[in-house]
């Protein structure tokens, strides 16, 4: 079910003939009769607070929610201005909430309905300017309890429940083996840091694993005794599973480690004979590429401890098989980030002092490189793609072992031998286009999460010197971007490249021609296959266009139609 549209609520009062409202309405929907603009609004904040801190949600004025027949439960609205009303909303909610304002005309009472619709919130909780919290449960509004809430502000960064203190936690519970680690990471990255210097009570502080004496969350994640952290913190458990094969396990390890030993302990494995390499040829120089990279799962371990729900019961867990890594964290993405924008979004921790400790102890980056930094280093070595999920309960990262093609690994090898520097942007490209002949900016735009001005200016950077990786076909708005002919024949062969280059519109008709004498009929699909072109969506906005211009006056084609499926004839 999703939010309905005004077309659904229209549906919906058509049966009111045979139902009472009440009955009509779910967790998207709730039908209110109107009591005058001024307490209608007073509802409308409450249930715009209510489905905000849900999945969203429309509350319909005009409409009593017990009353059986249609004339008389749609009794209509009277004297709302539309503009007033959806800015009271917004001025008595924290944060505001912007919701859509409308009138819905019916024939029944004053001919006309209010309708609020509220998306989901992306800075939950919200709240009325009163200090009302609500979020919808199935067709209730319920107030959200201290857990819910405490839960929706760390979701949305607004509670950081790493700086607070750790109760019952004394200076004596951690541990000098878990400080002295911190200063050996420190020193191996930074020597020159100021925080070495320090005795250990000031290291702490710096750290802010202690605050007025007092040790916080972070301090205890970091620093405690395994006893104590098992004892304040039973929800840091880290489980570690290996798979020999789809249905039996080699290794099956639980424990509470502090964060540090935990990241060890994860490096460990994968520097050892459970990840192994194997070799590549390029000329004078053999290339390694391992299983998973060990930057990329470094990385992929230190987002999920960093950046998990603590307030949340789960575990980490790490699943390695031959096939892939799956690295689970509780917890859904923090305020506004997605898997469609994780890329370029800038870094909103959840754990904001748990992630500056981290950030000075020079572990990770404190504006989202670390994202970044898995995808280089699995598509550097030809992997395929990281893949990111959320259900909104937990964050799912997939590495995978499996080569999308080697030879994009052989590339970006030369290109670096070569003093030219391939960047993550450069191998997002490379990486779409060893599936598909061409894109477009557009396409590139998504692929590389970024406006389409900027994917152009990637585009244009990846066809000139030094880079030379991409070849340019068309100057204007509509142009596509195709391999070079360097990269082209070392990534798909020869044969591939000329496909891609050198057939012209010309010879492309030549090969339909030939393709419809032999099969009759032709469609979008398999024009795409018979060119080479791929399946992406430029390839088939593509197509059509060779379609539309063989169907024109001037061309050699019919066009016709099978259950809303256009297919061509020769004319």
């Amino acid at each position: 079910m999703s939010i309905p549209s005004n077309e659904d609520i229209l549906a919906l009062l058509a049966q009111l003939d045979d139902a009472i409202a009440d009955a009509l309405e779910s967790e998207f929907l709730d039908f209110k009769p109107s009591l005058g603009p001024k307490e209608d609004l007073k509802v409308a904040c409450e249930y715009a607070v209510c489905f905000a801190n849900a999945a969203g949600g429309v509350v319909v004025f005009g409409v009593a929610d017990k009353q059986r027949g249609r004339a008389q439960a749609i009794v209509g609205t009277h004297g709302h201005d539309v503009d007033v009303f959806k800015r009271g909303i917004y001025d008595s909610t924290r944060p505001g909430i912007e919701a859509e304002v409308l009138e819905l005309s019916v024939p029944e009472g004053t001919g006309k309905l209010l309708i609020v619709r509220v998306p989901e919130g992306q800075q939950k909780p919200y709240g009325t300017a009163a200090g009302l919290f609500k979020q919808r449960v199935g067709k209730n509004c319920m107030p959200l309890d201290r857990v819910a809430f405490q839960r929706a502000q760390v979701a949305s960064a607004a509670l950081d429940w790493s700086g607070a203190p750790a109760q019952g936690v004394a200076l004596s519970d951690l541990d000098p083996l878990q400080l002295e680690r911190a200063r050996q990471v420190l020193r191996s990255k930074a020597p020159s840091s100021g925080l070495l210097d320090l005795p250990d009570l000031e290291f702490l502080q710096g750290l802010e694993a202690v605050r007025d004496g007092v040790v916080t969350h972070t301090g205890v994640l970091l620093f405690a005794r395994r006893e104590v952290l098992a004892r304040c913190c039973p929800q840091a458990q880290f489980h570690y599973v290996l798979h020999d094969s789809e249905t039996t396990v080699a290794r099956n390890d639980i424990d509470r480690l502090p964060l540090l030993e935990a990241v060890e302990r994860m490096e460990q494995v994968f520097v050892g004979p459970l990840n192994p390499e194997r070799e590549i040829e390029l000329g004078l120089f053999k290339l390694r590429i391992p299983q998973y990279p060990i930057e990329g799962v470094r990385e992929a371990v230190l987002n999920a401890l960093t950046h998990r729900d603590y307030l949340n019961p789960g575990e980490i867990l790490v699943r390695h098989s031959a096939q892939e890594l799956v690295v689970t964290s509780p917890g859904g993405f923090v305020a506004g980030i997605t898997p469609e924008n994780i890329l370029r979004h800038e870094a909103v921790p959840r754990n904001r002092t748990l992630a500056n400790a981290l950030v000075k102890l020079r572990l990770v980056e404190s504006s989202g490189i670390g994202r970044r930094r898995i995808f280089r280093s699995a598509l550097v070595y030809g992997k395929r793609r990281p893949q990111y999920q959320t259900d909104g309960y937990t964050v799912t990262l997939r590495l995978f072992n499996r080569e999308t093609h080697s030879t994009v690994a052989q590339v970006a090898a030369r290109l670096d031998a070569a003093g030219a520097a391939v960047s993550l942007d450069h191998l997002l490209v490379l990486d779409a286009l060893v599936g598909q002949s061409f894109m477009d900016v557009g396409e590139a735009a998504q692929v590389l999460q970024l406006p389409r001005d900027d994917a152009r200016a990637v585009l244009e950077a990846m066809c000139a010197a030094p880079l030379n990786l991409l070849e340019r076909k068309g100057h204007t708005s509509a142009a596509t971007f195709h391999l070079s002919k360097g990269v082209a024949t070392v990534i798909k062969g020869k044969a591939a490249y000329t496909r891609t280059r050198g057939l012209n519109p010309v010879r492309y008709a030549e090969l339909v021609r030939e393709y419809l004498s032999d099969h009759q009929r032709i469609d979008n699909a398999q024009l795409r296959e018979l060119l080479g072109l791929g399946d992406s969506p430029s390839a088939q906005v593509q197509a059509s266009r060779f379609f539309k211009k063989w169907c024109s006056p001037e061309g050699f084609l019919n066009k016709h139609s099978a259950q809303g499926k256009p297919y061509y004839t020769l004319r």
